[in-house]
């Protein structure tokens, strides 16, 4: 036997051709077996054995793997399976760790940017880029994205998603919505932020808009202006023209909004975001199986009961203003705007030059997306009486007779036979329309008012204060609204400023 070969060898090497074969070989290199040049008869009888039976061996492998096809197809079957479901097990390994990866970088990317707040308003919101020069230029606050403004402004994201998202159809509105008449008639359609949403628009005010300053023909929702100052712009005129806007804050749309933030210097992101925080669109309530929709419809414009939308407005008008001052200066007269009311006046000498006026001042504002309203355009000469914002200018300021008659009137009625059945205008609550009242002839006339008051003080004391009936539970309204003899007045105080006509 071999020492250099494992028993394991040596059987295979048996098996492979036969006993003989191999003791033959082993004898031969051991030289027990003398070679010569014709092979003798045992010797080749053995190796034609171990040829046989290596092709025995071959035959009856082939037999073993063909004799029994099914079950080596089975076999064949099960492989397959186990290999495919092998390899779909690693397939689903794949898509779920790709598809938590994805919520992983979802999750993350919401957590520093906002992405989409609603159909064909979300196209530039991965836009980030501010303009810092121009902030700069005008004091504003710069942020480097949303992110950085959410943790400036102490607003979180969702917050940030949540009152900006724009939907069609919606369980849960922004505001409370509510109508006042108007002294000409009909009503005027007040839309009053709730609270979460108020604060931000009260942000975007007093951080943003604020610092912008209007010019010097604005009187209305402007530091240190008024209906008063509005009016001494016209006092003793011969002429006065007065031109009221329709639907000022609706002809605002979101559009021009975004606009005015994106002048400002603000990113496209965060012009998108302040836009439709500061606007609206118009809606209407549904009931459906007993649960209210709110369901909105057309575009979104500047609601009126915002404290954001008067600041808007006039800055989004101070184009307007501009080229209204140069027109009324170029014909002679002289110009204010209060909110939607815009008021022209002149001397005689320039009676020739109203018609002239009028025309261009009509292409003017239909030039800058505003509108005429048509009942509204009114020109009054010296000797009838003359009234801007309310107020007479005739020769004085002072508040119209007839009008100051028939309050006295009323506080007599009241002082006799109390409150009940006394009736101011289409003042909701009379204790509120007076002394509203009061407030507005206080700003004219001191010495007037300082005679009402001390009525109503007496008409207290004798028959007190009339039960007011709640109609609306919105506490910020008092706040946001304060009505006088002609206005709806929305409060927002702004510092004048120099000029910024190059941005617009």
């Amino acid at each position: 036997m071999s020492q250099n070969l494992s028993r394991q060898q040596i059987y295979d090497r048996i098996k492979a051709s036969s006993k003989d074969s191999y003791i033959l070989d082993e004898m031969k290199r051991l030289g027990f077996w003398q070679e010569t040049s014709t092979p003798s008869v045992p010797e080749q009888l053995i190796q034609r054995e171990a040829v046989l039976q290596q092709e025995l061996q071959e035959l009856l492998a082939k037999d073993r793997k063909y004799g029994n096809q099914e079950a080596m197809l089975r076999e064949m079957r099960k492989k397959r399976m186990n290999d495919a479901k092998a390899k779909r097990e690693i397939t689903k390994q794949k898509s779920e760790q790709k598809r938590q990866d994805k919520a992983d970088y979802w999750k993350n990317l919401q957590q520093q940017q906002i992405i989409y707040l609603g159909e064909n308003v979300s196209k530039g919101l991965h836009k980030s880029d501010s303009d810092t020069e121009k902030l700069l230029q005008f004091s504003l606050p710069v942020f480097e994205n949303v992110l950085d403004f959410s943790q400036k402004s102490g607003f979180g994201l969702s917050v940030i998603k949540y009152l900006a998202f724009h939907r069609s159809v919606s369980k849960k509105s922004h505001y409370h919505v509510f109508e006042i008449p108007k002294k000409s008639g009909g009503k005027r359609k007040i839309s009053a932020p709730k609270p979460q949403l108020r604060h931000f628009q009260h942000w975007i005010l007093e951080n943003i808009l604020n610092k912008i300053p209007v010019g010097e023909v604005v009187h209305g929702f402007t530091i240190k202006k008024s209906i008063v100052t509005n009016a001494e712009s016209h006092l003793k005129k011969d002429i006065i023209i007065n031109i009221d806007l329709q639907d000022f804050f609706p002809s605002i749309s979101y559009k021009r909004v975004k606009g005015l933030f994106s002048k400002l210097g603000y990113s496209e992101q965060l012009s998108t975001i302040f836009a439709l925080v500061c606007t609206q669109a118009h809606t209407e309530e549904v009931l459906l199986d007993d649960v209210k929709y709110f369901v909105h419809k057309g575009e979104r414009f500047l609601p009126q009961g915002s404290p954001a939308s008067p600041a808007i407005s006039n800055i989004i008008a101070y184009k307007l203003d501009k080229r209204l001052q140069g027109l009324a200066a170029k014909y002679g007269f002289t110009y204010t705007r209060y909110a939607d009311d815009l008021t022209f006046s002149a001397g005689q000498d320039n009676e020739q030059n109203i018609n002239k006026l009028l025309y261009f001042v009509k292409q003017v504002i239909n030039a800058e997306d505003f509108t005429i309203h048509p009942d509204k355009l009114h020109i009054m000469r010296r000797k009838h009486q003359q009234k801007v914002t309310g107020i007479v200018v005739n020769e004085k300021l002072n508040v119209e007779r007839k009008k100051l008659r028939k309050f006295r009137a009323l506080l007599h009625n009241i002082e006799v036979n109390g409150w009940q059945n006394q009736t101011w205008g289409k003042a909701f609550h009379l204790i509120n329309a007076v002394e509203g009242y009061i407030n507005f002839v206080n700003m004219v006339n001191p010495s007037k008012a300082l005679v009402f008051k001390e009525k109503l003080s007496a008409i207290i004391a004798k028959h007190g204060k009339p039960i007011v009936e709640v109609r609306t539970t919105i506490p910020e309204i008092a706040e946001t609204i304060k009505v006088s003899e002609d206005k709806e007045e929305i409060i927002a105080p702004k510092e004048e400023k120099t000029d910024w006509w190059n941005i617009f």
